[in-house]
């Protein structure tokens, strides 16, 4: 084999494992999107992370005194 046919080769075989990645991964996709719950079984709190809200004002204020004293 000249080098030419092991480039064409591996030209096609990528081009057709591609593909198949492809439709594979759209049907995942798809059998996904089937078994998602329905909004009235999810939860309304999130389900890996807590919610973080920022300081309020008087706490930040409090905050930064403390530091400069330090």
């Amino acid at each position: 084999m000249s080098i030419i046919d092991i480039l064409v080769t591996i030209i096609i075989v990528t081009i057709l494992v591609t593909i198949v990645l492809a439709v594979i991964t759209y049907i995942a996709y798809k059998l996904r999107l089937a078994r998602r719950p329905s909004a009235a079984e999810q939860p309304h709190e999130p389900r890996y992370f807590d919610l973080h809200s920022p300081p309020r004002a008087d706490e930040v204020d409090s905050l930064s005194v403390g530091a400069a004293d330090a």
